[in-house]
């Protein structure tokens, strides 16, 4: 028996060195690409969200319409664009309406919903007759997985239960999640083993949209939630989002609305980087204009 039990314990030991000398490579790796994050494990205030991420400017401030509020993660902020090459200034130019931009980059339907729940909109909104969420392939992952790889922030974890209802359980994930060792392992098990898995995919995205739909209502009570699902690097989704269309939420796929191939090289910022270019948003933003009925 003690043989057996000093056994276990050297395999521990060996396979504790290999994770710990694993996590000081990945931490390495990150870090001479990206010396501008500390490595910090910690537990995350939430509350403090909006001071960490800035948010786009608020556009067209001077426009009487009624206004839009934008949200979703880095496609809709506009990462790697200027101000001016932006999905939310050029709707905002476009429909001559304030647009308000409440993307986070990085991020994704936990932040919405928990910044909605919160009261983290500026109060100033008046009757808004659009919230649009920008959906695109990756933020099915990140209902997974922390992205500590580009933000050791981590997200408010929610629970679905029973009912298909969402209840917030804490406002940070775990400190070991925040492990660059725990994401690799949970990122090659979502892309090899859990990708592909439609109906659970399907039922965890439907409960978060159709509570981010419900805070809406107690919110805006007039306003038209729209999901902009943006198709790029060849997803077109397979989801069943047939509660949300029940619910009144209106699913607008990039594909159909443009019927042009967003997976082209021009519609990207790099190669390597797949985050809509500005070339994309010209597409994208009169179509969605005239179908939502924002222009004459």
């Amino acid at each position: 028996m003690k043989k057996v039990l000093k056994l276990i314990l050297i395999n521990a030991g060996i396979l504790f060195i290999c994770f710990a000398i694993l996590e000081f490579c990945l931490y390495h790796n990150f870090h001479s690409h990206h010396p501008e994050f500390k490595y910090t494990i910690k537990r995350f205030n939430y509350d403090n969200i909006l001071k960490l991420y800035p948010l786009r400017p608020f556009e067209g401030l001077e426009y009487n319409a009624r206004p839009i509020i934008i949200t979703g993660c880095s496609y809709a902020y506009g990462q790697g664009l200027e101000r001016e090459q932006t999905f939310g200034y050029k709707l905002s130019k476009l429909t001559k309406r304030p647009v308000y931009n409440y993307s986070l980059y990085g991020k994704g339907l936990q932040n919405t919903l928990y910044m909605l729940q919160n009261d983290m909109f500026d109060k100033s909104i008046k009757d808004p007759e659009y919230v649009i969420y920008v959906f695109m392939s990756d933020q099915i992952r990140r209902l997974y997985t922390t992205v500590c790889l580009n933000d050791y922030s981590g997200y408010p974890v929610y629970k679905v239960k029973k009912d298909g209802s969402v209840e917030l359980k804490s406002k940070y994930y775990p400190v070991y999640m925040q492990f660059y060792t725990y994401y690799l392992l949970k990122n090659i098990y979502f892309m090899y083993f859990d990708q592909d898995n439609l109906k659970k995919h399907s039922r965890l995205i439907n409960a978060y949209f159709l509570a981010i739909h419900k805070e809406i209502k107690k919110k805006y009570p007039n306003a038209k939630f729209v999901i902009l699902m943006y198709n790029d690097i060849g997803n077109h989704f397979g989801l069943r989002m047939k509660p949300l269309k029940e619910d009144g939420i209106d699913i607008i796929f990039t594909s159909q609305l443009t019927r042009i191939n967003l997976c082209g090289q021009g519609f990207h910022l790099a190669e390597d980087d797949y985050h809509p270019s500005e070339e994309a948003w010209d597409i994208v933003t009169p179509a969605l204009a005239k179908r939502l009925n924002l222009i004459e």
